[in-house]
């Protein structure tokens, strides 16, 4: 309902309380005047708003006057009813508005109003600075195939030959029998047993060929994880030279005296002999590999690592067949393999040698810990325990092709045919490498 005139109320004798003497703003008029003149600010620009006289200050309340209550209103007389309009009056014109209503409120300056943002509102930015280092980031992890990973997995394949046995040679105290017998009869005399020491000592023949010079690092490795893996009692490592003529030299790796091939051999039968090479020596193919691997062999346990990857073994002068051994007993020398061609069936172009030539099956390894794990197993193994290996045969090597000669052609069609050969046989890593190669004279 809107309100009544002041005149109807006086015509019927109504009591009309008195007009304010000034003019008290409400928070949401003061609302309205800041949000206007921010509006005005930010799109309209700085205002130049003529100052008007500012209201009057409300008066402080004191506490003996709000203790007594509200004041008490003037009461309304016929001279205060006088300067009403009467209804006439309002018929003939508009009508006037309150006197409060009068004098519109003072626009606040945007100074004013900025001021008023800075201390009621929080500043978007905050009052603080905060100074942030780098971020926490996680620590990168290791490459998972990188040099000491692949060892400690090669010489975790390499445990698999950590076999204990009673030594020959050595002798123990045997405690818990000393103290049993010396409780019975009392003289408390020392018995003895023989020392558990490990099954095997192993001998590394590493190919002493020029082409083995890139696979330093790789036969390194294989010595590191032979030692770090605990399986055998010693790790001593040669270097072997195979000629395409005459036989093979040996040299031990801490210096240039010739070894004899016969200080390799044990009669007892527990060493193990890994050859490593790339099988890229004219040798390999010679009557001197027929006679080292074959001596090795009837031996002891003997393995040839090969450091080509299959793809490429076929150009080489050590052409591995593809078998399956069965384990002769535990630590039996390669003589007593059991070897045949693959379920599969063998190669039809290539199959595999029969036996009875006076050949002996050497497996061949890849420097993978799988394969590793493999030979492991029937070196250690029973009989009937069976791994899928290939195989090269001690005795036969000779009646294979050697691989291509290293020689430089001495012809310009002959090096023209040497650079397609190389190219249809290298890898796309090897063909960006030799781009970066000086050309020799």
């Amino acid at each position: 309902m809107y309100p009544e005139p002041l005149a109807h109320a006086s015509e019927r004798g109504d009591r009309v309380p008195a007009a304010p003497d000034h003019f008290v703003p409400r928070w949401q008029e003061f609302a309205d005047a800041v949000w206007l003149a921010a509006h005005r600010s930010r799109y309209d620009g700085p205002v130049d708003a003529p100052q008007d006289a500012p209201a009057p200050a409300v008066e402080a309340v004191r506490p003996q006057d709000a203790e007594a209550g509200p004041p008490s209103r003037p009461p309304v007389t016929d001279d205060a009813l006088s300067g009403v309009p009467s209804a006439g009056d309002e018929d003939a014109g508009s009508e006037r508005p309150p006197a409060s209503r009068t004098s519109a409120a003072p626009v606040p300056s945007a100074r004013a109003v900025a001021q008023a943002v800075d201390r009621f509102l929080p500043h978007p930015e905050g009052r603080f600075t905060l100074h942030l280092g780098p971020p926490l980031l996680p620590q990168p992890e290791p490459d998972p195939a990188g040099p000491g990973r692949v060892t400690a997995l090669l010489a975790r394949a390499l445990h698999h030959l950590a076999r204990r046995i009673p030594s020959r040679d050595h002798l123990e105290l045997d405690e818990e029998t000393t103290a049993e017998q010396g409780l019975v009869d009392g003289l408390w005399m020392p018995f003895l047993r023989p020392a558990r020491i490990s099954a095997f000592d192993l001998v590394l023949l590493l190919d002493d060929a020029p082409t083995m010079r890139i696979w330093e690092e790789s036969a390194a490795r294989l010595a590191r994880a032979a030692e770090h893996s605990g399986a055998f009692r010693s790790v001593r490592t040669l270097r072997t030279t195979v000629p395409r003529t005459g036989t093979a030299t040996l040299r031990w790796s801490t210096g240039r005296a010739v070894a004899d091939p016969a200080e390799l051999l044990d009669g007892r039968g527990s060493r193990i002999f890994l050859v490593v090479t790339d099988g890229l020596a004219h040798g390999w193919a010679a009557t001197a590999a027929d006679e080292l691997l074959g001596r090795l062999a009837n031996a002891g346990p003997t393995a040839l690592v090969h450091l080509l990857p299959p793809h490429l073994r076929h150009r080489s002068s050590l052409y591995p067949y593809p078998a399956v051994l069965e384990a002769g007993g535990f630590g039996a020398p390669n003589d007593s393999l059991g070897h045949w061609a693959p379920p599969g069936g063998p190669d039809p172009m290539r199959p595999l040698p029969e036996t009875g030539d006076g050949s002996v099956a050497v497996p061949v390894l890849s420097l993978k810990p799988a394969s590793l794990a493999a030979w492991s197993d029937l070196v250690t193994g029973g009989r009937g325990v069976r791994r899928s290996l290939p195989v090269v045969l001690a005795g036969a090597l000779s009646k294979g092709a050697p691989a291509l000669g290293l020689r430089a052609p001495r012809l310009p069609r002959a090096a023209t045919a040497a650079v397609r050969r190389f190219f249809s046989l290298a890898t796309p890593s090897a063909r960006r490498l030799a781009t970066h190669w000086p050309p020799s004279p």
